[in-house]
């Protein structure tokens, strides 16, 4: 049993939209929920229960969780609470904001902007604010300078508080290496969630230092054909040719290769992102994670769609990946060894 202290001045009393979010998301867990106020029990999942609660003011509510999820569900539970209990983002707040960066990239490369255009989850149609990040290519026609680069860069790190928590995973490519892509790609500027504390020490050194290579791009590219969407510019076939087979692999490969080290750390990503691996070596099948999970249990060995039905189920409902340890490590070895053939 896991109980809490809550102030709920701030959120109480709660309109409509409030109380069928609280009541939605104590719903999606097994545990009995109550919150104590004023020597009243209420029924954490029961929309006419949390309407009763009223104005509660400075004092305190008292929320027990009961069950065998009760540690996660007190989490969210609380987690939506000390929020405001305000309504999930979506996708479409996701594309929204990218309609303002696409603008704002115009406005500062003008005539040098070839494009921008969208890959990965929200392009796929599998987009969750809370887990995804947003992945897009800028495509320009000639290199950019310093303050470019700064200008490119604090557009997506000014956003931070806007955007999702996983936030925005950018590259400039130049127009050029997207006619021809090749394995591996160049590539002008990288901006992600991952570099932002290095680009925050110093602004002008992380934008000239951050060039080079990167194996990922060519998935990326081989993504865009399939499912991609251009937020401004020509379209993707006019502007990135198709990307061959042995590239694409050695792209595929490269990103899987790491499985076995990190896969306790990221159990979902790994299992779905192997699953679409295979579907691209198997059939030349461009898949989203979801897709690529939902293929490999029509198409792999039954003794892994335990391990794949369960990436699914955390992928969908946004949990922790709950897996045997033994069938998920069969599931990776049996799946890089068949990548690495």
């Amino acid at each position: 049993m896991v109980t809490c202290t809550l102030d709920l001045s701030r959120v109480t009393p709660m309109n409509r939209q409030q109380i069928e979010q609280l009541a939605y998301v104590a719903g999606g867990f097994e545990s009995r929920i109550l919150l104590e106020h004023n020597n009243r029990e209420i029924n954490g999942k029961s929309m006419l229960g949390l309407l009763s609660l009223g104005v509660t003011g400075s004092d305190p509510v008292i929320m027990t969780v009961q069950g065998e999820d009760e540690e996660e569900a007190a989490r969210e539970i609380k987690k939506l609470l000390d929020s405001g209990v305000k309504p999930p983002q979506n996708a479409a707040d996701a594309e929204q904001l990218m309609q303002r960066v696409a603008k704002r990239y115009r406005e500062i490369l003008g005539e040098n902007l070839t494009g921008v255009y969208l890959h990965g989850s929200l392009a796929a149609g599998c987009f969750q604010w809370d887990r995804s990040d947003v992945d897009f290519l800028t495509v320009v026609q000639e290199p950019l300078t310093a303050e470019k680069k700064i200008a490119l860069a604090e557009t997506l790190y000014s956003l931070r508080d806007a955007a999702p928590p996983s936030g925005f995973e950018m590259s400039v490519l130049r127009a050029a290496d997207c006619r021809n892509p090749k394995y591996p790609m160049h590539f002008d500027l990288h901006v992600s969630k991952r570099y932002q504390q290095d680009y925050e020490r110093d602004a002008r050194g992380f934008c000239e230092r951050m060039h080079g290579e990167d194996p990922d791009l060519t998935a990326h590219v081989l993504a865009l054909h399939a499912y991609g969407m251009a937020l401004c510019g020509p379209s993707i076939s006019r502007v990135f040719g198709k990307v061959r087979r042995e590239d694409a692999l050695s792209a595929i490969r490269y990103d899987a290769a790491d499985a076995a080290d990190h896969f306790q750390a990221h159990p979902c990503y790994y299992v779905l992102n192997l699953c679409r691996a295979l579907a691209y070596l198997r059939e030349g099948l461009v898949l989203s994670k979801r897709d690529g999970g939902e293929w490999a249990l029509q198409n792999l060995d039954s003794q892994h769609q335990r391990v794949i039905q369960a990436a699914l189920n955390a992928y969908a409902n946004g949990r922790d990946m709950v897996y045997d340890a033994g069938l998920a490590e069969n599931f990776c070895c049996d799946a890089l060894e068949e990548l690495q053939a």
